[in-house]
Protein backbone atom coordinates (compact mmCIF):
# COMPACT_ATOMS: atom_id res chain seq x y z
CA UNK A 1 0.00 0.00 0.00
CA UNK A 2 1.71 3.24 -1.06
CA UNK A 3 2.58 5.52 1.89
CA UNK A 4 0.92 3.25 4.48
CA UNK A 5 1.88 3.95 8.10
CA UNK A 6 3.48 1.13 10.13
CA UNK A 7 4.01 1.86 13.81
CA UNK A 8 4.31 0.42 17.30
CA UNK A 9 2.12 2.89 19.24
CA UNK A 10 3.32 1.76 22.68
CA UNK A 11 6.91 2.65 21.75
CA UNK A 12 6.14 5.82 19.75
CA UNK A 13 8.06 4.59 16.73
CA UNK A 14 7.02 3.96 13.16
CA UNK A 15 7.70 4.60 9.49
CA UNK A 16 5.82 5.48 6.35
CA UNK A 17 5.96 2.95 3.50
CA UNK A 18 7.41 3.92 0.14
CA UNK A 19 5.47 4.50 -3.05
CA UNK A 20 5.85 0.73 -3.67
CA UNK A 21 4.46 -0.17 -0.23
CA UNK A 22 7.77 -1.38 1.23
CA UNK A 23 9.19 -0.30 4.58
CA UNK A 24 12.08 -0.87 7.00
CA UNK A 25 11.38 -0.55 10.72
CA UNK A 26 14.15 -1.12 13.27
CA UNK A 27 12.61 -3.00 16.20
CA UNK A 28 13.57 -2.08 19.77
CA UNK A 29 14.73 -4.71 22.20
CA UNK A 30 12.69 -6.28 25.00
CA UNK A 31 9.33 -6.21 23.24
CA UNK A 32 6.38 -7.41 25.32
CA UNK A 33 2.96 -8.87 24.56
CA UNK A 34 1.55 -5.34 24.79
CA UNK A 35 3.60 -4.28 21.76
CA UNK A 36 2.06 -4.81 18.31
CA UNK A 37 2.38 -3.35 14.85
CA UNK A 38 -0.46 -1.10 13.69
CA UNK A 39 -0.86 -0.54 9.97
CA UNK A 40 -3.07 2.18 8.50
CA UNK A 41 -3.65 3.20 4.90
CA UNK A 42 -6.22 5.34 3.13
CA UNK A 43 -9.14 3.23 1.90
CA UNK A 44 -8.31 0.23 4.11
CA UNK A 45 -9.26 -0.89 7.59
CA UNK A 46 -6.57 -0.26 10.21
CA UNK A 47 -5.21 -3.54 11.49
CA UNK A 48 -2.93 -4.68 14.35
CA UNK A 49 -0.32 -7.40 13.75
CA UNK A 50 1.90 -9.39 16.08
CA UNK A 51 5.45 -8.09 15.77
CA UNK A 52 7.14 -10.36 13.18
CA UNK A 53 10.05 -12.47 14.38
CA UNK A 54 11.71 -12.57 10.96
CA UNK A 55 12.17 -10.37 7.93
CA UNK A 56 10.92 -9.90 5.24
CA UNK A 57 7.21 -10.09 6.07
CA UNK A 58 3.91 -9.24 4.38
CA UNK A 59 1.14 -7.36 6.19
CA UNK A 60 -2.16 -7.66 4.27
CA UNK A 61 -4.95 -5.11 4.71
CA UNK A 62 -8.64 -5.32 3.83
CA UNK A 63 -10.24 -2.64 1.68
CA UNK A 64 -12.93 -0.62 3.45
CA UNK A 65 -16.33 -0.04 1.89
CA UNK A 66 -16.96 3.68 1.47
CA UNK A 67 -20.48 4.99 0.90
CA UNK A 68 -20.27 7.81 -1.62
CA UNK A 69 -22.45 10.82 -0.84
CA UNK A 70 -25.19 11.97 -3.17
CA UNK A 71 -23.80 14.28 -5.85
CA UNK A 72 -25.60 17.60 -6.09
CA UNK A 73 -25.21 19.71 -9.25
CA UNK A 74 -25.21 23.43 -8.56
CA UNK A 75 -24.74 26.43 -10.85
CA UNK A 76 -21.25 27.90 -10.58
CA UNK A 77 -20.87 30.75 -8.16
CA UNK A 78 -18.14 32.47 -6.16
CA UNK A 79 -16.76 30.17 -3.45
CA UNK A 80 -16.38 31.13 0.18
CA UNK A 81 -12.66 31.40 0.98
CA UNK A 82 -11.62 30.29 4.47
CA UNK A 83 -8.21 30.90 5.97
CA UNK A 84 -5.45 33.48 5.51
CA UNK A 85 -5.18 35.54 2.34
CA UNK A 86 -1.63 36.90 2.72
CA UNK A 87 1.31 35.06 1.20
CA UNK A 88 2.91 32.68 3.70
CA UNK A 89 6.46 34.02 3.51
CA UNK A 90 6.99 34.60 7.23
CA UNK A 91 7.55 30.99 8.23
CA UNK A 92 7.84 27.50 6.74
CA UNK A 93 7.10 23.90 7.68
CA UNK A 94 9.57 21.49 6.04
CA UNK A 95 9.83 17.74 5.47
CA UNK A 96 12.89 17.13 7.64
CA UNK A 97 11.67 13.71 8.81
CA UNK A 98 11.04 12.32 5.30
CA UNK A 99 13.72 10.10 3.72
CA UNK A 100 14.12 6.98 1.57
CA UNK A 101 15.16 4.74 4.46
CA UNK A 102 12.99 5.82 7.37
CA UNK A 103 10.25 8.28 6.51
CA UNK A 104 8.51 9.25 9.73
CA UNK A 105 5.31 10.34 8.04
CA UNK A 106 4.78 14.09 8.40
CA UNK A 107 1.57 16.10 8.16
CA UNK A 108 0.67 19.70 8.94
CA UNK A 109 -3.03 20.60 9.19
CA UNK A 110 -4.99 23.84 9.59
CA UNK A 111 -8.39 23.90 11.29
CA UNK A 112 -11.42 25.65 9.85
CA UNK A 113 -14.03 26.42 12.44
CA UNK A 114 -17.75 25.58 12.17
CA UNK A 115 -19.97 28.06 10.39
CA UNK A 116 -19.79 27.43 6.67
CA UNK A 117 -22.30 25.18 4.94
CA UNK A 118 -21.76 23.50 1.62
CA UNK A 119 -19.16 21.33 -0.09
CA UNK A 120 -15.37 21.59 0.08
CA UNK A 121 -14.57 22.80 -3.42
CA UNK A 122 -10.78 23.09 -3.20
CA UNK A 123 -7.78 23.32 -0.91
CA UNK A 124 -4.95 25.81 -1.37
CA UNK A 125 -1.40 25.63 0.00
CA UNK A 126 1.29 28.32 -0.09
CA UNK A 127 4.24 26.30 -1.41
CA UNK A 128 7.85 27.44 -1.60
CA UNK A 129 11.21 25.72 -2.16
CA UNK A 130 12.75 23.90 0.78
CA UNK A 131 15.19 26.15 2.61
CA UNK A 132 18.15 23.85 1.89
CA UNK A 133 17.45 21.92 -1.33
CA UNK A 134 16.66 24.64 -3.87
CA UNK A 135 13.94 24.90 -6.50
CA UNK A 136 13.87 21.20 -7.43
CA UNK A 137 12.45 20.36 -3.99
CA UNK A 138 9.41 22.52 -4.72
CA UNK A 139 8.16 20.02 -7.33
CA UNK A 140 8.00 17.00 -4.99
CA UNK A 141 4.52 15.42 -4.89
CA UNK A 142 2.58 15.69 -1.63
CA UNK A 143 -0.76 14.30 -0.50
CA UNK A 144 -3.87 16.28 0.41
CA UNK A 145 -5.74 15.15 3.53
CA UNK A 146 -9.13 16.30 4.85
CA UNK A 147 -10.19 15.46 8.41
CA UNK A 148 -13.23 16.08 10.56
CA UNK A 149 -12.46 17.98 13.76
CA UNK A 150 -13.69 15.08 15.90
CA UNK A 151 -10.41 13.80 17.31
CA UNK A 152 -9.27 14.10 20.96
CA UNK A 153 -9.41 17.72 22.14
CA UNK A 154 -10.73 18.80 18.75
CA UNK A 155 -7.73 17.44 16.84
CA UNK A 156 -7.96 15.93 13.32
CA UNK A 157 -10.02 12.76 13.48
CA UNK A 158 -12.11 11.00 10.85
CA UNK A 159 -10.60 10.81 7.35
CA UNK A 160 -13.07 12.52 5.02
CA UNK A 161 -11.01 12.21 1.84
CA UNK A 162 -10.57 8.44 1.56
CA UNK A 163 -9.03 8.63 -1.91
CA UNK A 164 -5.28 9.26 -2.15
CA UNK A 165 -4.95 12.67 -3.83
CA UNK A 166 -1.35 13.47 -4.83
CA UNK A 167 -0.38 16.84 -6.26
CA UNK A 168 2.75 18.87 -6.96
CA UNK A 169 3.44 22.58 -7.36
CA UNK A 170 5.24 23.99 -10.38
CA UNK A 171 6.26 27.31 -8.83
CA UNK A 172 6.29 29.22 -5.59
CA UNK A 173 2.93 30.59 -4.44
CA UNK A 174 -0.61 29.44 -3.77
CA UNK A 175 -1.19 25.96 -5.21
CA UNK A 176 -4.85 24.95 -5.62
CA UNK A 177 -6.17 21.39 -5.60
CA UNK A 178 -9.76 20.90 -6.80
CA UNK A 179 -11.81 18.56 -4.60
CA UNK A 180 -15.35 19.09 -5.90
CA UNK A 181 -15.34 15.62 -7.48
CA UNK A 182 -15.36 14.03 -4.01
CA UNK A 183 -18.45 15.91 -2.74
CA UNK A 184 -17.12 16.43 0.79
CA UNK A 185 -19.82 18.12 2.83
CA UNK A 186 -18.51 20.63 5.38
CA UNK A 187 -18.83 18.98 8.84
CA UNK A 188 -20.92 20.87 11.36
CA UNK A 189 -18.11 20.63 13.93
CA UNK A 190 -15.44 22.06 11.62
CA UNK A 191 -12.67 20.38 9.65
CA UNK A 192 -8.95 20.32 8.87
CA UNK A 193 -7.05 20.54 5.60
CA UNK A 194 -3.61 18.91 5.79
CA UNK A 195 -0.47 18.60 3.68
CA UNK A 196 1.29 15.23 3.93
CA UNK A 197 4.90 14.91 2.79
CA UNK A 198 5.52 11.55 1.04
CA UNK A 199 8.84 10.22 -0.25
CA UNK A 200 8.95 9.56 -4.01
CA UNK A 201 12.41 10.43 -5.39
CA UNK A 202 15.85 11.25 -4.00
CA UNK A 203 16.17 14.28 -6.29
CA UNK A 204 13.65 16.16 -4.13
CA UNK A 205 15.81 15.90 -0.99
CA UNK A 206 19.27 16.86 0.22
CA UNK A 207 21.60 16.85 3.21
CA UNK A 208 23.05 19.94 4.83
CA UNK A 209 25.46 20.84 7.63
CA UNK A 210 24.36 22.91 10.61
CA UNK A 211 25.75 24.01 13.97
CA UNK A 212 24.21 22.92 17.26
CA UNK A 213 22.88 25.55 19.64
CA UNK A 214 26.27 25.69 21.35
CA UNK A 215 27.88 26.21 17.91
CA UNK A 216 30.68 23.86 18.98
CA UNK A 217 29.54 20.87 16.96
CA UNK A 218 28.49 20.46 13.36
CA UNK A 219 25.76 17.98 12.44
CA UNK A 220 24.21 16.70 9.24
CA UNK A 221 20.53 17.42 8.65
CA UNK A 222 18.16 16.11 6.00
CA UNK A 223 15.48 18.02 4.13
CA UNK A 224 12.94 16.75 1.64
CA UNK A 225 10.35 18.34 -0.60
CA UNK A 226 8.82 21.79 -0.53
CA UNK A 227 8.15 24.00 2.45
CA UNK A 228 4.59 24.85 3.42
CA UNK A 229 4.40 28.57 4.07
CA UNK A 230 3.22 29.98 7.35
CA UNK A 231 2.89 32.92 9.68
CA UNK A 232 3.71 33.92 13.23
CA UNK A 233 0.37 34.87 14.75
CA UNK A 234 -0.53 36.22 18.15
CA UNK A 235 -3.93 34.49 17.98
CA UNK A 236 -4.59 30.94 19.24
CA UNK A 237 -3.17 28.12 17.17
CA UNK A 238 -5.24 26.71 14.34
CA UNK A 239 -2.40 24.43 13.19
CA UNK A 240 -1.65 20.85 14.24
CA UNK A 241 1.09 18.44 13.16
CA UNK A 242 1.50 14.68 13.06
CA UNK A 243 4.51 12.40 12.85
CA UNK A 244 4.39 8.60 12.84
CA UNK A 245 4.31 7.01 16.29
CA UNK A 246 2.83 10.08 17.99
CA UNK A 247 -0.66 11.62 18.23
CA UNK A 248 -1.67 14.91 16.64
CA UNK A 249 -0.19 17.89 18.49
CA UNK A 250 -0.98 21.63 18.26
CA UNK A 251 1.64 24.00 16.89
CA UNK A 252 3.78 25.48 19.65
CA UNK A 253 4.59 28.99 20.81
CA UNK A 254 7.66 30.81 19.66
CA UNK A 255 8.79 32.94 22.60
CA UNK A 256 9.44 36.62 22.01
CA UNK A 257 12.85 37.60 23.46
CA UNK A 258 12.63 39.99 26.39
CA UNK A 259 8.86 39.58 26.86
CA UNK A 260 8.17 36.89 29.50
CA UNK A 261 5.12 34.67 28.98
CA UNK A 262 4.50 36.18 25.57
CA UNK A 263 4.91 34.43 22.29
CA UNK A 264 3.60 33.78 18.83
CA UNK A 265 2.02 30.73 17.20
CA UNK A 266 3.30 29.26 13.94
CA UNK A 267 0.24 28.78 11.73
CA UNK A 268 0.15 27.12 8.32
CA UNK A 269 -0.63 28.92 5.05
CA UNK A 270 -3.58 26.75 4.02
CA UNK A 271 -6.94 27.84 2.64
CA UNK A 272 -10.21 26.03 2.03
CA UNK A 273 -12.70 27.02 -0.68
CA UNK A 274 -16.33 26.20 0.04
CA UNK A 275 -19.12 25.91 -2.53
CA UNK A 276 -22.12 27.21 -0.54
CA UNK A 277 -25.39 25.29 -0.40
Amino acid sequence: MPFAIVEIPTRHIGVQATEQGTFVLALPGALTSADSLRVTSLGYYARPFAVPTASPCRLPLRASAVALPEAVVRPPGPPTVLGPTANGDHFGFSGSVVSAISSKGWQVARKFEPGSQGVIQAARFFIKPGSHCGKTSLQAPFRVRIYAADGPNGSPGTDLLTTSVLTAASRKGWHQVDLLLYQLAVPAAGFYVAMEWVYTDAKFGCEYIYNTSSEKEKKTGHSYGPSLGGYYDASPSSTWYLTTGHPWQPSLHRLIPGIPDKGEISNAAIQALIQPD
